[in-house]
């Protein structure tokens, strides 16, 4: 059996240094502390193990241990042996004080992309607000509504049409042409009937709006502060990491794989998501921000909504019950919706491609009428009073629509001059036709609607 004493452990640990096994030294060097708690070399290889020769970043918990080792060492070592280890682990510490400052630098940036984004969607919210109230026509100068108008206008000609030419296609026809008539009963009402309103309404609106825009100027002012800050703090963050040494750095990088507006930005869909518990942990967690301050200074906007525009708002949709007065918080486009409105687009291209070699079998003027009012129908997709809580929602509600009308079409015309249409034809396989020709362009289109409607709303 191996001898153990001092001058063995030494030269095993010694040997292990020169091999850069530093998890061997580290089991030696624990060994030789229980050991021989008196000798010096122990603390000293261990600290030198554990660092891996000072490469190697520690926990805050595992520095705080390794202090007491290194005093203990320097206390044991009665030669001077210690002094270029000394001004090394001194050395170390102040590379750990760069990461921690590096750190500091993260949270404040997290904390600065989060402020910055909450005060783009309350000025959404209040922008939105301020077009729902302008949506009523107050002022009687403004035209509204106009793309609904036009689908109204398109379903009651298919009612129309449809009477003219009947058959069992009265049964959609008929309540979908009711809907269009007062669609079309609606816009005429917004913009040329219904718009006698008390002259106190009209100045207390205006007052309210002039308030709301001062509220925006002020948001935007901030987030004009908020841009200075994160470059100044970007900055800061690039001169820290080249203060760090790579070994550490290489250690602590899996930390900051996730940029700070990625990781605002999953703060922010706990929030939106109504999560407040997970929002609240994720605040304490990743930013310096009092959690108090922040909910007290959202609480009214964003959970709550509750203001004098939301209020009047809230009671015009109690007047008309319109469902096209919703408050919704629009989620910004990500980055894979682009990858998804690409992939669609290929599709089309693809299904274009297989339909010019398989045309022959489909009714032409029928089929080419339901592509062009599908067509018609994606561009004249109104954005606003469609779903448009989240892209994915106003696509396939954008797509529906298209579709829908696109097929209506399409039978209405193929039935006008045929007796009968085969139900798998005409229900089942000119649909999917329609949706795997339209989708690429609805994607196409309603990410520019959708991104627009955002720009507008958030004042940018």
């Amino acid at each position: 059996m191996k001898k153990e004493n001092i001058s063995s452990f030494k030269n095993e640990i010694e040997e292990c240094f020169n091999n850069k096994d530093y998890d061997k030294a580290l089991i030696n060097s624990q060994k030789m502390k229980t050991k021989y708690p008196k000798n010096y070399y122990g603390y000293y290889a261990f600290i030198k193990s554990k660092t891996n020769d000072f490469n190697k970043y520690l926990k805050e918990d595992e520095l705080k241990e390794l202090k007491k080792d290194f005093s203990l060492a320097l206390e044991l070592d009665k030669n001077n042996n210690l002094d270029d280890f000394k001004t090394k682990f001194n050395e170390y510490l102040d590379d750990y004080t760069e990461v921690a400052g590096l750190n500091k630098i993260k949270k404040e940036l997290v904390s600065t992309h989060l402020l910055k984004q909450l005060y783009n969607y309350e000025i959404a919210y209040i922008n939105q607000n301020i077009d729902i109230i302008n949506s009523y026509n107050l002022s009687g100068k403004k035209i509204v509504n106009g793309y609904d108008f036009i689908k109204g206008l398109f379903l009651v000609a298919c009612l129309i049409f449809n009477l003219i030419f009947r058959n069992y296609f009265l049964i959609l026809t008929v309540p979908f042409g009711i809907f269009g008539l007062i669609t079309i009963y609606s816009f005429f009402n917004t913009n040329f009937i219904g718009n006698d309103v008390l002259k106190s309404e009209k100045d207390k609106v205006k007052k309210m709006i002039a308030k709301a825009n001062k509220k925006i100027n002020d948001l935007k002012n901030e987030v004009l502060k908020k841009n200075e800050a994160i470059k100044f703090l970007n900055e800061q963050k690039n001169s820290c990491i080249l203060k760090i040494p790579e070994s550490f750095y290489n250690s602590i990088k899996q930390d900051f794989l996730l940029d700070e507006k990625n990781e605002a930005e999953s703060i922010l869909d706990e929030l939106l998501s109504n999560n407040i518990s997970s929002f609240t942990y994720l605040v304490n967690e990743k930013t310096n921000l009092n959690i108090d301050d922040v909910l007290s200074q959202i609480k009214p906007v964003i959970i709550e909504k509750e203001d004098d525009l939301t209020n009047f708002i809230n009671d015009k949709v109690n007047q008309k019950k319109s469902n096209n007065s919703k408050v919704i918080l629009m989620k910004p486009i990500k980055k894979h919706d682009y990858v998804i409105v690409i992939m669609l687009l290929i599709v089309s291209v693809i299904s274009i491609f297989a339909l010019v070699k398989t045309f022959k079998e489909i009714k032409t003027l029928a089929f080419i009428l339901g592509l062009i009012t599908g067509l018609l129908s994606i561009f004249i997709y109104n954005i606003k009073t469609g779903k448009h809580m989240t892209f994915k929602d106003a696509l396939l509600d954008n797509l529906l629509s298209a579709v829908f009308n696109a097929t209506l079409t399409n039978d209405l015309i193929y039935l006008s001059f045929s007796s009968k249409l085969d139900f798998f034809e005409g229900f089942i396989k000119m649909p999917f036709i329609f949706t795997f020709i339209l989708i690429g362009l609805v994607g196409i289109i309603t990410a520019l609607k959708y991104n627009n409607l955002i720009i507008k709303l958030r004042g940018k």
